[in-house]
């Protein structure tokens, strides 16, 4: 190879790998072939190196739960009974995980039924934050993903994007956003300033579609909302739920750089007045519990 198509060459490997980091698309959770089955449940580890499994269980009339154990630490989770896949991150870095399925009893709690160990092997320990799962749900046709996609056209500095996206969600006062989509026509959306409410706040998980059609939504919801869209444009982002102040909470970590930092895009939501983006900045009295 003479010096100049070495040069073409190397020209062309810089701009494929800018144009993937301008216009990634969203990292989607795959099914592949390597499975366990132990009675009515069912593991699709292929992908556990990059951060996550799929599970489900045989049909039933009844719900079923399960058990998620990681040395000491214990994860309940719901789990359907129409035997679709669901989606469940391995967020305690590698190891073995143990995954035990229950199943309800009349006056009498819950039975164990099967359970299924799976050794992760992790490259990147953080991959998983970079994927929709349970609680933070949504595909790449989920609207708040593809508008994602266009608000951060363009941007390759991670921090770049969570400034983006945050000042989005926890915008002042109404504004509009103008973008040419694929087909060269020109969209906009009009951005109310998302309200804090308590309305579904007994609904375990985010509501991310509600939220982002009706500028409204509790604590989970808004939270949910950015770490969908954040990891959607390829900043790893946790959904983490713990207390805040003594109360029940949920906020969002953001790992930049191998740094964790910490938000509330709720602190700006509910207070017009807060002037600072709280990056860089620790949240105090803050206390996770778990995360996902």
């Amino acid at each position: 190879m003479n010096a100049r198509k070495r040069v073409l060459l190397l020209l062309f490997i810089i701009l494929t790998l800018f144009f993937r980091a301008c216009f990634a698309e969203p990292l989607i959770p795959q099914e592949g072939k390597q499975k366990k089955t132990s009675g009515r449940l069912t593991i699709d580890y292929s992908n556990s190196s990059e951060g996550y499994i799929l599970a489900k269980a045989k049909p039933s009339e009844s719900g079923y739960k399960l058990l998620v154990t990681f040395n000491d630490t214990e994860l309940q989770y719901d789990l359907n009974s129409n035997g679709n896949y669901e989606v469940f991150p391995l967020q305690y870095g590698n190891g073995k995980y143990v995954f035990t399925l229950y199943e309800p009893v009349k006056r009498k709690g819950y039975k164990k039924l099967n359970s299924i160990s799976v050794k992760a092997d992790m490259p990147d320990p953080n991959r998983c934050y970079l994927y929709p799962n349970q609680y933070i749900n949504y595909t790449a046709e989920t609207p708040a993903v593809v508008f994602a996609q266009e608000l951060c056209k363009g941007l390759t500095d991670p921090e770049d994007k969570v400034r983006k996206i945050y000042h989005y969600i926890a915008v002042d006062d109404d504004k509009t956003e103008t973008w040419i989509d694929e087909s060269g026509q020109q969209q906009t959306l009009l951005a109310e300033r998302i309200s804090f409410t308590q309305s579904g706040i007994r609904s375990k998980l985010p509501e991310i579609d509600k939220v982002f059609e009706t500028n409204k939504g509790a604590c989970k919801d808004v939270s949910g909302l950015m770490v969908a869209m954040l990891r959607s444009v390829g900043v790893p982002a946790k959904y983490v739920v713990g207390k805040a102040n003594g109360s029940e909470h949920a906020w969002v970590s953001i790992i930049i750089n191998d740094e964790e930092l910490e938000m509330d895009p709720q602190d700006r939501i509910t207070d017009p007045k807060l002037d600072e983006l709280r990056i860089h900045q620790e949240l105090t009295d803050y206390h996770a519990e778990r995360w996902y």
